[in-house]
């Protein structure tokens, strides 16, 4: 019934489409538009019914997913606003400290049914406002003892009516009377789907309301609350993904991007879709994950415009609009439709099949690797990362030798250390965009640091970079940014190394978990490299010691900026974190007698747990 339904329905909406974006004359457009928004409403309607024969006949099932209760209040809001338009109403939130931040249970039903009683509050209410309450002052349900009870409440400033109307309005195809039905159309089944849902939920929903003094629709459910540091092994991996977000709401921009660094991936976020637009023309993701509505434009039109740009992107709209028209069209498109709120692990495997659809830009030019690092133990990593995934890579050892590599025309890529001799990351960013104004182009330049507040997108654009690099660089990252940028054949990938062969030894100094992420596995060829390390990092404590000894901050600084990007390329963090601090005390004129010694004996700890890596 439902493929007998909506196949012909979409067929009429997707149609109506095409005569729409075909640029027909003002009568034609018209009429499609008026013939289209009507499709729309009609295939809204029928969800309904086929969703309430869904359950009628016992063939509804509940997911179990986590969901974060105050983005999808606030996401509610955002998503009715529309309907706001034109009435003096405030739509508000009201949600007790004591509800948890994420529960279990069905996002999309759950959403349905709070949808359904505001776009009900909304018809009713002309001026004042409609409140979303949640608290945990439940009286209609009995929780078990590992399950909270929560009490959602629609509260409106709305027309109100007489209480014996009131409660017979959860019945299928009824409304308050005739002339209900008359003035604010509707089929009368919203409520009786709430009612069921809320049942299948395993709670109780009602209505209290007097005329003339608005309404207050009410329902509670059992459920329990989630931990959001549960199922960490569970989590899709998304290691090295780039993905845009544009999101305008804070809470909602800040769930996005921790659930999805938190499984590797590399977020930039904005909250415009003017600032999409300008970050999306300006370098390539491998997702970009829309909003549908923003504060200067609408999403679908963001797609549309960035599917031009990146042709190659993987594209999500993630709104909390349940528009079945909308799916359509970004199934037209190509693109994914996924309604908020959706669980981290639903988030993340949507981004995680986005990104396998992807494919890499098409570079007509050079496609060869230009690295400059002037740490000789950060080079002996880097190429045997790069020789593991078959990556061809030619190393300059500070800014000036790279400037005059690139002028050979056959690098397609640079990627550079901030602090270099002669010339640094920073003159040879200025020198290559000085080339790029004077020749019409633009040569993507991506900087490879260890110095985190680099990674603010504000910060390595101002500076004039593409991307930036954090040390340690897993082998993830470095296969994503290649095939993103058109250097790197994904079909033609070398086989990556067995991770099963790798040695179950407790360290602390030199963080296992990363050297497996960075290098593959940790095998006899990974504590061959962490041993050359040792061998490379004991000539820069030296003069590290020295410059200190001689009390010159300034060579001081520099030792130090070098051993911190050294360290944490080879994961020895603690290390790093040392050396970082050495360079900003000296930077400030401190004294480091303290941190030198610091790091002289944890260098001593760092030689130890290498050689207790022996096979």
């Amino acid at each position: 019934m439902s493929h007998e339904i909506r196949t012909p329905m979409q067929s009429v909406y997707g149609l109506l489409e095409i005569i729409e974006q075909s640029k027909p004359d003002a009568n034609i457009l018209s009429m499609a538009q008026t013939a289209k928004n009507s499709a729309s409403g009609l295939l809204e309607i029928l969800d309904d019914i086929l969703d309430f024969a869904k359950m009628d006949a016992d063939q509804m099932s509940l997911d179990h997913f986590e969901v974060p209760i105050r983005t999808l209040a606030y996401g509610i809001n955002e998503a009715m606003a529309v309907k706001v338009h034109g009435k003096q109403v405030e739509l508000l939130t009201d949600i007790d400290k004591e509800v948890p931040f994420v529960i279990a249970g069905d996002p999309k039903r759950l959403r349905q049914i709070i949808m359904n009683l505001m776009g009900n509050a909304l018809k009713f209410t002309h001026q004042g406002d409609v409140k979303i309450k949640i608290n945990t002052d439940y009286a209609h349900i009995t929780p078990s003892k590992k399950q909270i009870g929560l009490r959602f409440e629609i509260v409106d400033t709305g027309i109100g009516m007489q209480q014996e109307i009131a409660d017979k309005l959860f019945t299928p195809f009824t409304q308050a009377d005739n002339s209900t039905s008359r003035k604010y159309g509707g089929t009368g089944l919203g409520l009786s789907i709430c009612k069921k849902l809320v049942e299948l939920m395993g709670g109780k929903i009602g209505v209290i309301s007097a005329e003339g003094k608005g309404s207050r629709f009410w329902f509670e459910i059992p459920t329990e609350e989630v931990s959001t540091d549960t199922n960490a092994l569970d989590m899709p991996v998304l290691d090295g993904i780039s993905v845009i977000s544009v999101e305008d709401h804070p809470q909602g921009a800040k769930e996005i991007m921790n659930s999805l660094r938190s499984m590797g991936a590399s977020v930039e976020s904005c909250p415009t879709y003017t600032e999409g637009l300008e970050l999306i023309s300006a370098r390539p993701f491998d997702v970009a994950i829309i909003d549908q509505g923003l504060p200067d434009g609408v999403g679908l039109d963001l797609v549309r415009e960035a599917q031009k740009l990146r042709p190659s992107m993987g594209i999500i709209m993630y709104t909390v609009r349940s528009d079945a028209g909308l799916q359509h069209t970004l199934q037209s498109l190509g693109a994914t439709y996924l309604t908020k709120p959706a669980s981290r692990i639903g988030l993340g495997e949507t981004v995680q099949d986005s990104a396998s659809k992807s494919v890499a830009i098409q570079i007509d030019g050079a496609k060869k690797l230009l690295i400059a690092e002037d740490t000789a133990s950060v080079r002996d990593i880097l190429k045997r990362q790069l020789d593991m995934i078959g990556m061809d890579v030619t190393f300059a050892e500070n800014g000036v030798e790279a400037f005059e590599k690139l002028k050979s025309g056959e690098y397609g890529i640079l990627i550079t250390d901030l602090h270099m001799p002669e010339m640094d990351g920073y003159e040879l960013i200025q020198a290559i965009r000085a080339q790029d104004e004077k020749n019409d182009t633009h040569f993507p330049v991506i900087v490879l640091t260890a110095d985190v507040q680099m990674s603010s997108r504000q910060e390595y654009m101002k500076h004039g970079f593409d991307e930036c690099l954090l040390k340690p660089v897993s082998l993830g990252q470095f296969k994503r940014l290649l095939i993103r940028w058109g250097l790197l054949d994904e079909s033609k990938l070398k086989a990556e190394i067995d991770t099963q062969d790798t040695l179950e030894i407790e360290t602390k100094s030199i963080d296992q978990e990363a050297i497996i992420k960075q290098m593959g596995a940790l095998n006899e060829d990974t504590i061959n490299m962490l041993h050359m390390f040792i061998d490379m990092t004991k000539p820069m404590i030296e003069k590290l010691v020295q410059a200190h000894k001689d009390q010159d901050n300034h060579n001081l600084a520099e030792q130090a900026h070098s051993l911190k990007g050294a360290a944490r390329s080879a994961c020895a963090n603690i290390l790093g974190d040392i050396a970082s601090k050495v360079q900003d005390g000296s930077e400030a004129g401190q004294d480091c007698a303290a941190l030198i010694k610091e790091i002289e004996a944890e260098f001593e700890n760092v030689k130890r747990e290498i050689k207790s890596l022996k096979a």
